[in-house]
């Protein structure tokens, strides 16, 4: 798992939750995001309105049954339809996919981990590495407050 992971936080083609789900995975999530709830038809028809070549509808299936198996959706059958919904808010979906990155890194390598998002951070933006000194601060704290309480 933790090797797909690092392959998949490698692809510098790709941002956010690109990353962690293929092109058109990503359209059938925003879709369902959108929508709240969706069967097949709802997806497939929005998705061949924004799309060169029309999809398949057993396409948009096996595209939903396999992000339903992948913990992404949830089914319920009403008629002889399946309603989709989403597991996770896109927000929530974006931090559980950034924290088993994270963890799957901090697992493998520890310390190494930390110093190395440390001075990757101090590179890229160092308000960012004054923010999470902030944060390191509070936590700490507050650690404190519960072992003396």
């Amino acid at each position: 798992m933790t090797d797909e992971l690092y392959r998949k936080a490698q692809n510098k083609n790709a941002r956010g939750l690109e990353k962690f789900l293929g092109e058109l995975e990503l359209a059938v999530m925003n879709l369902v995001w959108n929508l709240e709830s969706a069967t097949v038809s709802d997806v497939l028809e929005r998705l061949n309105q924004e799309k060169e070549r029309q999809l398949a509808y057993t396409t948009v299936m096996t595209i939903m049954s396999r992000l339903a198996e992948k913990g992404w959706l949830i089914s319920e059958k009403k008629g002889r339809a399946y309603v989709y919904q989403a597991v996770y808010s896109k927000q929530d979906a974006e931090a559980v996919a950034v924290s088993s990155v994270v963890r799957a890194l901090l697992e493998d390598f520890g310390d190494v981990a930390v110093a190395q998002f440390v001075r990757e951070l101090d590179e890229i933006d160092p308000g960012q590495l004054a923010q999470l000194a902030q944060l390191a601060q509070l936590a700490e704290d507050s650690e404190d407050n519960d072992e003396s309480q």
